[in-house]
């Protein structure tokens, strides 16, 4: 079995401001990456932002406002 190290890494978390992508983005900075959250905080889905709070002032962190259907958006903020 082989074994993933994720430390020390650059990631791109689409939807990372969401329930799912928000712990998700919570356990990549425990490990020591620095992660990019690409959202586009679409207003059907409320109460995103105290998902992803408590991470604005890490210095590994990068929150993006952006739809993954404007490709060239995407490509441009991409590790």
């Amino acid at each position: 079995m082989v074994k993933l190290q994720l430390k020390g890494r650059k990631i791109l978390v689409t939807g990372g401001a969401g329930f799912i992508g928000s712990h998700l983005v919570d356990r990549l900075l425990e490990m020591g990456n620095t992660v990019i959250v690409y959202d586009n905080f679409d207003p059907f889905y409320t109460g995103k932002e105290p998902n992803i709070a408590h991470h604005v002032n890490d210095p590994a962190f990068k929150l993006v406002i952006g739809d993954i259907l404007n490709y060239d958006a995407l490509v441009g903020v991409m590790p």
